[in-house]
């Protein structure tokens, strides 16, 4: 067992706190900016920098090239790599492996249609640039007009960063002008948990690429991943198509 703190360290620690408690103030406009300076929020302990008014967000490391976001020595994808890895074992006990890469894809599917729907409906970019959303003929109306197309690739992109690449799933790219829709996934989560595989294994990832372009396109697409980290591709590919109709 460590050293305990002394009686005198445990009443210079109530007394700071029972200070910095006292004035909320100091602790928002000094010491948060202290706390979150890029050169100390490395070295500082998450609980000092919480007690000078860091947040939990604050308290993030993200590393998106190496696909981890540490909190405090937690890493942030522990809990949904774990869910997905005992998830995809018991789908597979239950199911076989076929039929249990396509529940993991109509989940994620589903799962994030109504994310990129609450998204719309949020405060994420202000309603007249997401005049396009619902609308069938949009991908054909950016494609004609190459500055819609770019910045709608840009927000695109910004979107992918927070909750893709720092979210600690992969670095993800999408063409928007290629035909098929083009997307590529650097470090793909799925694909390191998978190990070394024979088969493609971003069954998730195909069904969340579908879920967000179906929503914000009107149409029902269907992807497929042409290469995967997981067979020894240097990054997951997917081509993203309209699937036929039934």
């Amino acid at each position: 067992m460590e050293r305990a703190p002394s009686k005198y360290q445990v009443r210079l620690a109530l007394l700071v706190t029972d200070f910095l408690d006292r004035h909320p103030r100091l602790v928002r406009c000094l010491l948060r900016p202290i706390a979150n300076a890029p050169l100390l929020r490395r070295y500082l302990w998450v609980g000092i920098r919480g007690f000078m008014g860091a947040s939990a967000f604050d308290c993030h490391v993200i590393d998106a090239a190496e696909g981890e976001v540490d909190f405090g020595g937690v890493k942030e994808t522990f809990y949904p790599s774990c869910l997905t890895t005992v998830m995809r074992e018991t789908l597979v006990r239950r199911f076989g492996e076929e039929k249990a890469e396509e529940v993991i894809r109509k989940i994620a599917r589903e799962a994030v249609h109504m994310e990129v729907r609450f998204g719309m409906e949020g405060r994420w970019f202000p309603r007249r640039f997401l005049a396009f959303a619902g609308d069938p003929s949009a991908l054909e109306a950016m494609k004609a007009d190459p500055d819609l197309l770019r910045l709608v690739s840009k927000g695109l992109a910004l979107t992918n960063r927070f909750i893709h690449d720092e979210g600690g799933y992969g670095c993800i790219r999408v063409d928007l002008a290629a035909d098929p829709i083009r997307i590529t996934i650097d470090n793909s989560l799925s694909a390191r948990l998978a190990g070394r595989s024979g088969r493609p294994v971003c069954a998730a990832s195909c069904g969340m690429m579908e879920g967000a372009m179906s929503y914000m396109l009107a149409r029902d697409f269907r992807a497929e991943e042409v290469e995967c980290a997981a067979m020894g591709a240097p990054r997951c590919v997917f081509e993203l198509r309209e699937a036929a109709a039934s």
